[in-house]
């Protein structure tokens, strides 16, 4: 039994042990993850990078205290760059890219199922399709429509449920309708064999935002730097590089846009003003003009021309401050204090215009006339110059404003993919299926039934292994060779006498001999739970063993129902045995057969009998016990399972000792468990269980003792 203080639980080479053998699940797993990760890194098309860089200049400087610019960035505001983030990712400058570069537009072909994009990858000859437009409905976006490539450049377009809307030719725009609408659309090219199939779809302007955001990522390198690392992912280098340029193009579209957008205001009410200004200077000259026709030429003195320079002036800037709070009123009230300002301050120029005018009334009326005349000119005149300087000052600054965004680098693509990473995931996929075929040697050992640990028998039934029979080669081909019915001897322990699993038997020859004391013979039945467990190989090859040791003996096929241990020694047929005897058809001496074994004899179960068990509980059964006990040292009987029929009671009840044959992982606990308790209901002993095919292992683990053996031949 378990020496005290033995543990149960199991160490690292038990588990070790156990999962070696469920190595052909951890092999099979292993083999269809790495099938599976192959296919799959296979079939991954490439994905590259493309990336950019951008800065962005600060709205605000610093501060002047170093000392408080070590601690700004725990209390400023979000970074410029941080809101320039959002702006890049944000609808509007991502929509104008997809609007601009048809990136919502779909067209791909129609290829083999899971493996034909792999099989087409880097193949020049495989169908390609180029569509410049397709023009369509917002309701008919998302439906797939079907493109047909013909021979001589055409091609038919399908609806989405494959009727033919029309045929159309490469570079020329088609025209058809679907559903009520008008479908516009224009190939560009087309490189496939006639036949070829497309797919042709326009994506909700929602999904082909999602699918290109996903796909770029926007960065600020470093903290407060204002530096922005643009990058995106796709799967053909050239594109990206045309999408990344396009998006940088619409981000500092929109950044001029906004900065313009006062002096947009400002230059389209200067222009408004402009012919008026000018239809004023021409009328002013006109009239000057006419005045000089009609009175001649009239002298100004110096005076005179101090007062017409001082009044130009003045109304110049009277003019010039009257926009100014034109501009001012769209952002400012009537009564805030900038325009009060401005008001005031026109009032004291216009008050200074009125002394002047003043002094001009004292002048002669002709040099009066001529004074007015020549400073509507001139206020007219610098009217007009300042509003064609202002409006080409504006021109220019529009068009040189950039918005404060200054490219560092342009979108460079990286030559080598970034994904799939196969060697990553060949590991990833072989680290799945190795744990995958761990858990399920795991659940196989956790969920079998079968015993397959002789210290479970002795623990929980109580009932001592008195050997445990490793699985042998050998005996695998002398079991073939009976099924075949190949004439001759097929005993293991005869044939095989260095074999590991006779010598086990040879263990159990000891046992049985310290049993059996100082007795002169012994009857020895051989049973168990169930059938196909080795009851008949052990009681044969127990047998060969105890008779080779120098014991006179013989074994018996006490089963009369399906007796089966005569083919361990020839090819004939079971008649002339134990049931001719208990029938009192025949004498016992007369139904023992001499074996290739000395020593060793052998009683076949005989003919099959109606009543087996009636047989057994006659007293020719006992009589026939008690006569072979004087003739032999050893009688071996092999009985029927006990859990099948009662014939091994019955035998049992009659023998002297009794083996339980258990078969590794072949029997439940709860089997076992109910065999012994049969027997033990009937007060049948029980020496001790036999642990039959174990499967040993080579490694160590619980099954290392079924190994010890000591390796030598027969000379």
């Amino acid at each position: 039994m378990r020496p005290l203080g033995e543990s149960e639980e199991l160490g690292f080479l038990d588990w070790f042990a156990n999962l070696w053998e469920g190595r052909r699940f951890i092999i099979a797993s292993l083999a269809l993850f790495l099938c599976f990760g192959g296919l799959y890194v296979w079939r991954a098309a490439p994905v590259y990078q493309v990336q950019a860089m951008l800065q962005v200049q600060a709205r605000r400087t610093g501060p002047s205290d170093p000392a408080f610019a070590k601690m700004e960035g725990l209390f400023s505001d979000p970074t410029e760059a941080q809101s320039e983030v959002e702006i890049l990712q944000s609808s509007m400058v991502l929509g104008r890219t997809v609007e601009a570069l048809n990136l919502d537009l779909q067209a791909r072909p129609k290829l083999i199922p899971i493996v034909g994009a792999a099989l087409n990858r880097g193949d020049p000859e495989a169908p390609r399709i180029e569509v410049q437009s397709f023009g369509l409905p917002d309701h008919l976006r998302g439906q797939v429509f079907g493109l047909t490539a013909l021979p001589g450049g055409t091609f038919r377009f399908d609806s989405p449920k494959g009727a033919a809307l029309g045929t159309g030719e490469v570079g020329k725009p088609l025209s058809v309708s679907y559903a009520g609408e008008q479908l516009e659309l224009v190939v560009q090219s087309i490189s496939a064999k006639p036949g070829q199939k497309f797919r042709l779809e326009r994506q909700p302007v929602g999904e082909a935002l999602d699918s290109l955001r996903k796909n770029l990522d926007v960065v600020e390198k470093g903290k407060l730097t204002n530096v922005l690392g643009l990058t995106l992912k796709c799967a053909n280098p050239a594109t990206g590089v045309t999408v990344l340029d396009e998006i940088i193009k619409q981000y500092i579209r929109h950044k001029i846009e906004r900065k313009n957008a006062g002096a947009t205001q400002t230059l389209a009410i200067l222009k408004e003003q402009l012919p008026q200004v000018k239809a004023k200077l021409d009328d002013a000259e006109n009239r000057l003009n006419r005045f000089r026709s009609r009175t001649g030429s009239v002298d100004l003195a110096r005076e005179a021309e101090a007062y017409l320079q001082q009044g130009s002036n003045l109304s110049v800037q009277i003019t010039s401050l009257e926009q100014k709070k034109q501009d001012l009123l769209r952002t400012y009230r009537e009564d805030s204090d900038v325009v009060a300002t401005l008001n005031r301050q026109i009032a004291q120029l216009k008050a200074e215009g009125g002394r002047i005018d003043a002094k001009v009334r004292t002048l002669p009326s002709a040099q009066q006339e001529v004074v007015r005349l020549s400073r509507e000119v001139a206020i007219n005149t610098e009217l007009y110059t300042a509003l064609l300087n202002n409006i080409q000052q504006l021109g220019i600054t529009s068009a040189g404003e950039v918005g404060g965004i200054a490219v560092v680098d342009p979108a460079t693509p990286d030559p080598n993919p970034i994904a799939p990473r196969r060697a990553m995931l060949m590991f990833l996929f072989t680290f799945l299926g190795f744990l995958a075929g761990i858990g399920m040697a795991i659940l196989r050992k956790t969920f079998s039934q079968g015993i397959e640990d002789h210290r479970l028998i002795e623990s929980k039934l109580g009932i001592p292994v008195l050997v445990t029979i490793p699985h042998s080669k050998a005996q695998e081909a002398h079991w073939q060779a009976m099924q075949n019915g190949e004439d001759g001897l097929h005993l293991l322990a005869a044939l095989n006498p260095d074999d590991l699993a006779t010598e086990s038997l040879r263990s159990l020859r000891t046992s049985l001999h310290f049993s059996k004391g100082r007795a002169t013979s012994q009857t020895i039945m051989v049973t168990g739970p169930s059938p196909n467990i080795g009851k008949s190989f052990v009681s044969g090859n127990l047998a060969a063993v105890l008779a080779r040791a120098g014991s006179r003996v013989l074994v018996m096929d006490a089963d009369l129902r399906k007796g089966s241990l005569h083919r361990q020694f020839w090819s004939k047929d079971r008649a002339g045995g134990l049931s001719d005897v208990l029938a009192r058809m025949a004498d016992w001496e007369a139904v023992v057969h001499k074996t290739a074994v000395p020593r060793l004899d052998l009683m076949m179960s005989g003919s099959i009998p109606m009543n087996p068990s009636e047989l057994l509980m006659t007293e020719a059964f006992e009589e026939l016990l008690a006569k072979v006990s004087k003739a032999y040292d050893y009688v071996i009987l092999d009985a029927p399972p006990v859990l099948a029929v009662t014939d091994a009671l019955i035998i049992g009840s009659r023998v002297d000792q009794v083996l339980v044959v258990a078969k590794y992982g072949s029997h439940p606990l709860e089997e076992l468990r109910a065999c012994l308790k049969r027997l033990e209901r009937q007060g049948i002993p029980v020496l001790g269980c036999v642990f039959n095919d174990v499967q040993p292992l080579r490694m160590g683990g619980n099954h290392t003792h079924y190994r010890y053996a000591y390796h030598y031949r027969y000379e």
